[in-house]
C-alpha cells in the first residue's frame, strides 16, 4: 500500500517530525510505502489565474514544473496526508500554493476510492480552521477523510511555552488509515456527501457550452447520467439522505435554466438592435 504525504513547512521543524513520526506508525502496521514531499524543496510556480485549466483542461497550464509529477503521484497512491503549520490561522503558502496549482480538481474531482489524513500543527491557535480547510478541498477532490491529526508544539528555536494541548491521536488514525485501505469499505455518505454531487452536477450538466472540458469531463465519467447517485459505485447512498439534496439541486437547475434563458433573449434583442 502506498502512502504519500505532502507536506507545506518551509524548514524542517515540527510539522516535518509529525509526519516523520506518522509514516513510522503506518509502517509498523506492515506492507506500507511511506514517501514524504516536501513542497519547500519541489519546484511549484504560483498560479498565474489564467484560467487555461479549467476552460482547455490542466494539461493547457503554462507553468511547466512539478505540478504533473505530483499529481502523478497522488493519483497511484492510496492515501495522501496533507500536512502544514498554521501560518495566520491558516495553511501554509506553500500548502495554498500547491492547492492553487490544482484548482481544477474542484471542477473535475478524481481521487475517489482513496483517503486523505488532515495533519496540521501550531504553536498556539488556527489548528480548528486549517484542519476544517484542508478536510474540505480534499474532500471536494474526491478523497475520503481517514483522520484529523491536530498537534499543539511550540515553535522551534523560540523560548515560547507550550499554550494548548492536544490528545495525540498519531497510532489511533495510522491504526484506522491502515484499515481501511486493506478492508475498503463502501462509502457511507453524508447529507452534504450527496448535497455536493447533486448541487455539481446541477452545473455541469448545463455547462457544454460555457464549461465545455468540465461538461465532457462529467459525461465520460458517467455522472450526469440520471441513475447515477454519486462519483463511485463502492458508496451507500441512502435514498432518504439523498430527497433533500436531489430537491435543492432541481431548484437550482430550474434557476440556472431561466438565466440561461434570460440571457439568451437578451442576445437576441442585442442581434436585433444591431441589425437595425
Amino acid at each position: 500500500m502506498k502512502v504519500v504525504a505532502i507536506q507545506g513547512s518551509p524548514h524542517r521543524g515540527n510539522t516535518h517530525d509529525r509526519v516523520e513520526r506518522f509514516g513510522e506508525a503506518l509502517r509498523a502496521l506492515g506492507d506500507v510505502e511511506f514517501e514524504h514531499i516536501e513542497l519547500k524543496d519541489a519546484n511549484l510556480e504560483p498560479c498565474r489565474g489564467c484560467f487555461l485549466c479549467f476552460e482547455k483542461g490542466e494539461a493547457a497550464c503554462p507553468l511547466k514544473d512539478d505540478r504533473e509529477a505530483i499529481e502523478r503521484k497522488l493519483a497511484a497512491a492510496d492515501a495522501v496526508v496533507f500536512a502544514s503549520p498554521v501560518y495566520s490561522m491558516h495553511v501554509s503558502y506553500l500548502m495554498k500554493r500547491f492547492i492553487d496549482r490544482m484548482a481544477y480538481t474542484f471542477h473535475r474531482p478524481r481521487y475517489f476510492g482513496k483517503y486523505a489524513v488532515s495533519l496540521v500543527v501550531s504553536g498556539g491557535v488556527g489548528l480548528k480552521e486549517a484542519a476544517e480547510y484542508t478536510k474540505m478541498f480534499a474532500g471536494a477532490w474526491g478523497f475520503e477523510c481517514a483522520g484529523d491529526l491536530r498537534y499543539a508544539d511550540p515553535p522551534r528555536n523560540s523560548s515560547l511555552p507550550r499554550f494548548i494541548r492536544v490528545r495525540d491521536r498519531t497510532e489511533e488514525v495510522a491504526l484506522r488509515l491502515h484499515g481501511l485501505m486493506i478492508e475498503r469499505p463502501a462509502r457511507r455518505l453524508t447529507v452534504n456527501d450527496h448535497f455536493h454531487f447533486q448541487a455539481m452536477r446541477a452545473v455541469y450538466g448545463r455547462m457544454e457550452q460555457f464549461s465545455p472540458t468540465d461538461f465532457t469531463y462529467w459525461k465520460r465519467q458517467g455522472w450526469l447520467e440520471p441513475a447515477t447517485r454519486y462519483f463511485t459505485d463502492n458508496a451507500r447512498a441512502g435514498f432518504i439522505k439523498g430527497i433533500y439534496p436531489r430537491c435543492v439541486a432541481w431548484m437550482m437547475g430550474r434557476s440556472i435554466d431561466r438565466e440561461l434563458s434570460k440571457q439568451r433573449r437578451d442576445e437576441e434583442l442585442d442581434d436585433q438592435g444591431g441589425a437595425e
